[in-house]
């Protein structure tokens, strides 16, 4: 018996998952981007940096 990738029943659809990995992939982003922005508030914020 051969192995078929794009035959396996997952129960979601390949849109759902791509879907799915896209939105992850946004909050990801936000959340970073979010932390970044507030680690150097505080580094400002202390006169860490000039």
């Amino acid at each position: 018996m051969m192995f078929n990738l794009f035959n396996i029943n997952v129960g979601i659809g390949i849109g759902i998952a791509v879907l799915l990995f896209v939105v992850l992939y946004f909050v990801v982003k936000l959340a970073v981007k979010s932390g970044i922005k507030q680690a150097y508030r505080e580094l400002k914020d202390d006169g860490s940096l000039k």
